[in-house]
């Protein structure tokens, strides 16, 4: 069994976005990098592996819709979505070709596959682009997934891997073109500089909603060199997110925000929500940006306090916690059972069971954990696939998890009429 590291629960509650760009420690020229509506050049030999066996010749396949998917074996995303592409390209062979583009060499990616059960159960064999220099550069990236549309010659979208779909390869084919969301891991927002038509401006306040081509960024300060103040700002978020990172910065939390932890008290709650999972689509209609300039200088925790009454006002709601009684994982004190099951004891080490309570949340195989414990030992703990596995292990440090109500803290987000 694979050695964890000791988990402390400072790290556990920085949450961050990790990009795949270890294949590239350089700077990222873009000086060659393609846009939407440019003509594509295919290279003019491929180091190519899977898929038929047979060479893929991308200047053959100008009657075809190309999808490249950039991709990286660290990517759960990339690899999570592999089984649907192999499916689509099953089922519309006649009109797409998909190809996964890997920087990485051909013995990395042969080790990959071979070891890979969820993609041989799947039985996804899409043919590959191994060591890629060549397209990368044409389409730069900072994260994965990465995905380039190309049909008749030229590029007809640069978008994430959820817009793979049916529906969006049967326009292409069909109508020759398709307007979809773009990814440009390399834009800026820029509410300042927008129309007055574009934007809602309330004195050094702006506020608008989905900003085609900028990367998602969360609740960041910095100095602006332009006017020389403080700029407060976050892109693309919904608003569940951006009401969510703005109360990290008002007071901290010692628990994971899951879904349960939220208490929506509003007409549509979609809006604030991707409640049916569609991604940049939905975001495209309901994601918010905002930025906020000021002479003072204030402390996180501060300036926090005027972001969110600033989102009070122009989203027409008010944000707060509260206690609420939810169904929970709940862990208790209990007599010591010495474990004497098969499985080891040595997958992962915990400073405690708060550090317990919250890698169990992010697992998300329970309801949300409330830890009535409070216990500094370390805890040591094996491979697990249900409750009463779990407690089997737990019971040799004298701790027992029950699924139950009780009271959480949860943030709510509610309409103003």
């Amino acid at each position: 069994m694979r050695k964890i590291k000791t988990i402390k629960l400072l790290c556990l509650l920085l949450v961050s976005v990790v990009y795949a760009s270890a294949q590239s420690g350089k700077k990222i020229d873009l000086n060659n990098a393609l846009q939407v509506g440019d003509n594509f050049v295919p290279p003019s030999a491929l180091q190519q592996m899977r898929g038929t066996g047979k060479p893929i010749d991308l200047q053959k396949l100008v009657n075809k819709v190309v999808i490249l998917d950039f991709f990286d074996t660290s990517c759960g995303t990339c690899i999570q979505t592999m089984p649907k592409l192999q499916k689509l390209q099953d089922k519309l062979k006649d009109k797409v070709q998909i190809i996964i583009v890997a920087w990485q060499d051909k013995v990395t990616l042969e080790k990959f596959f071979n070891q890979n059960e969820f993609l041989k159960e799947n039985k996804v064999n899409l043919p590959v682009i191994y060591s890629d220099v060549y397209l990368k550069e044409l389409f730069p990236h900072r994260g994965v997934p990465h995905v380039v549309f190309v049909y008749n010659g030229k590029v007809q979208a640069i978008t994430g891997s959820k817009l793979i779909t049916e529906e969006h390869i049967l326009a292409l084919y069909e109508k020759g073109q398709i307007d979809l969301p773009l990814k440009d891991d390399f834009g800026r927002g820029n509410l300042m500089g927008l129309s007055r038509s574009d934007m809602e401006v309330k004195g050094a306040i702006s506020f608008s909603g989905y900003q085609n081509g900028v990367p998602f960024e969360s609740f960041r300060r910095k100095l602006d060199r332009v006017t020389g103040m403080q700029k407060t700002s976050f892109y693309n978020m919904s608003i569940y997110s951006a009401v969510l990172s703005t109360w990290a910065k008002l007071e901290k939390s010692d628990y994971i925000p899951r879904p349960e932890r939220l208490l929506l008290k509003v007409r549509d709650s979609n809006r604030y929500v991707d409640t049916a999972n569609l991604g940049d689509l939905w975001y495209t209609q309901n994601a918010i940006s905002y930025e906020r300039l000021d002479k003072i200088q204030r402390t996180d925790s501060a300036q926090a306090r005027i972001v969110l009454n600033d989102l009070h006002r122009f989203l027409g709601i008010r944000t707060y916690k509260m206690m609420k009684n939810i169904e929970c994982l709940i862990l208790k004190p209990c007599p010591i059972i010495p474990y004497t099951g098969k499985v080891a004891l040595d997958g992962m080490t915990f400073e405690g069971s708060a550090v317990l309570a919250v890698m169990t949340d992010m697992n998300r195989i329970f309801p949300p954990v409330l830890d009535l414990v409070k216990s500094e030992m370390v805890i040591k703990l094996g491979d697990y696939n249900n409750l009463d596995q779990l407690n089997e292990q737990l019971a040799n440090y004298g701790i027992v998890a029950n699924i139950g109500m009780a009271e959480q803290e949860v943030l709510v987000i509610e309409e103003v009429e």
